[in-house]
C-alpha cells in the first residue's frame, strides 16, 4: 500500500489538498493518507494528526506568542513522519512550517518529497529558491512564470496551472445562482449585494472587520438597499457575527457550502488581498481590495519585498486593475470613495471584469491541474 504524508497550513491549502487527493486516489486507489490537514482533506480521507487550525497564524510579529506551540508542531510532524514512514511527502504552501518539517527528516528516510504552491521568490527573500531545491525532489506552481526561478538550481519545477480556476462558473451558471440565492433569502433583484471578505484568520478579521464595517455604513447611506454578504471560517464562526452587530444593512452571513450561489448573487466586493481575489474575479464581481497587518509584521515584510502591486491579478498585467489599500493607505474615507465610485460607475465596472478575464487566462492550464500534478508525481 502506498502511503501519502500530506502538510497544509491554512484554508487555501486545504482546498488544493482536498483536490490532490480525490486526485490521487484514481490512480492509487488503495492509498493511505497522513498529515495534517482542514475539514476539506479529511473528507477525502486525510487522518490529520493536529487540528489545521494550529497553524494558521499570520505575520512576523503575530506568530511570537504562539512560537513555542508551533516549534513543537514540527517536532511532532517530523516524528511522525519518522514513524509513518510514507512514500510520498506533499507540504502545500506554508513555506516557513513545511521547509522546517522536510530539513528535519533524516537521510536515511527514502521519501519522495514534492512541494505544491511555489514560495513567492519573484517577490521577496529570492535566494529561498537556492535552499528548496536542496529539500524537494518536485515543485508544482501555480504561476505560469514561476519555474525558471527554481529550475536553474536543478529542482525539478512544474507548471500546473491554478486548480481554482477548474470551478470558473460561465455566465449562465452565475444568473442562475444568483436568481437562486435571491429567492432563497428574499432579496430583490433590484437590491445591490456587498461581498465583504476580512479573511479566514482570526488576526486578519481583527483588523479589517472593523474597517470594512465603517465603509460598509458609510456607502448604506448612499444606498440604503444595500443587502452584506460576510463569509465566516471554522476560525472566526465566534468572533465574526459578534463584530457584524455593528453593520447597519441587513447582513447575511455564510459559510463554505453557500460560497458559489452568494458570490454568484454579489454585485461588488470589498475584500482582503489574498486568494479569495481570485475567486471574486471568476464570479465577475468588481472589487475593491484592502489589507492591514500588525506594524511590526509589516515594517518587516516592506523591507523584504520588491514588488509593485499586492495582488495577483495586478501583477500578472503589472497595471493596477483593481485599487488596493494597504497598511497606512487603509482608510475608511478613502476606501468609501474608491468602492462608491466603482458602484456608481458601470464603465468602470465593466473594464475590471474584462481585465480579469486576461489574468485569470494567464494562470490557466489547458489540462486538469491536480491530474498535471499526480502525473508528475508518478514519475518520480
Amino acid at each position: 500500500m502506498v502511503k501519502f504524508f500530506i502538510i497544509a497550513g491554512e484554508s487555501s491549502g486545504d482546498l488544493l489538498g482536498s483536490e490532490l487527493i480525490k486526485e490521487l486516489k484514481t490512480q492509487y486507489p488503495s492509498a493511505s493518507f497522513t498529515g495534517v490537514g482542514g475539514k476539506l482533506m479529511q473528507e477525502q480521507g486525510l487522518a490529520s494528526i493536529f487540528p489545521i487550525t494550529d497553524l494558521m497564524v499570520m505575520g512576523f510579529a503575530e506568530v511570537l506568542p504562539h512560537l513555542f506551540k508551533i516549534l513543537a508542531r514540527i517536532k511532532k510532524t517530523a516524528l511522525a513522519i519518522k514513524n509513518i514512514q510514507p512514500d510520498y511527502l506533499i507540504t502545500i504552501d506554508s513555506p516557513d512550517f513545511c521547509f522546517r518539517v522536510v530539513r528535519k527528516i533524516s537521510k536515511k528516510q527514502i521519501i519522495k518529497k514534492i512541494h505544491l504552491v511555489a514560495p513567492s521568490v519573484w517577490a521577496y527573500r529570492p535566494k529561498r529558491a537556492k535552499k528548496i531545491a536542496k529539500l524537494y525532489d518536485l515543485l508544482l506552481t501555480l504561476l505560469p512564470f514561476e519555474p525558471p526561478y527554481f529550475t536553474k538550481y536543478g529542482l525539478k519545477t512544474i507548471f500546473i496551472g491554478h486548480p481554482i480556476l477548474q470551478k470558473m462558473p460561465n455566465q449562465q451558471q452565475i444568473q442562475e445562482n444568483n436568481l437562486q440565492f435571491r429567492k432563497q433569502n428574499n432579496i430583490d433583484l433590484q437590491q445591490t449585494i456587498l461581498l465583504i471578505t476580512p479573511g479566514s484568520r482570526m488576526a486578519e478579521v481583527k483588523y479589517l472587520l472593523p474597517i470594512f464595517i465603517e465603509v460598509i455604513n458609510q456607502i448604506w447611506q448612499q444606498k440604503p438597499d444595500l443587502v452584506v454578504i460576510l463569509p465566516i471560517t471554522q476560525k472566526t464562526e465566534n468572533i465574526v457575527p459578534q463584530m457584524a452587530r455593528n453593520i447597519k444593512p441587513r447582513c447575511i452571513f455564510i459559510d463554505n457550502l453557500q460560497k458559489d450561489l452568494a458570490f454568484s448573487a454579489s454585485n461588488f466586493a470589498l475584500a482582503k488581498s489574498g486568494t479569495n481575489t481570485l475567486e471574486i474575479a471568476m464570479h465577475q464581481i468588481p472589487m475593491v481590495i484592502a489589507y492591514k497587518t500588525n506594524i511590526i509584521s509589516y515594517l518587516i515584510i516592506k523591507s523584504l519585498v520588491k514588488i509593485k502591486f499586492a495582488n495577483l491579478l495586478n501583477l500578472l498585467q503589472n497595471k493596477e486593475i483593481i485599487l488596493e489599500f494597504l497598511q497606512n493607505n487603509c482608510q475608511v474615507n478613502k476606501i468609501y470613495l474608491a468602492l462608491i465610485n466603482l458602484m456608481n460607475n458601470q464603465n468602470l465596472a465593466k473594464q475590471q471584469i474584462s481585465d480579469y478575464l486576461i489574468s485569470l487566462k494567464m494562470m490557466q492550464n489547458q489540462q486538469n491541474p491536480m491530474q498535471v500534478a499526480v502525473e508528475n508525481i508518478k514519475k518520480l
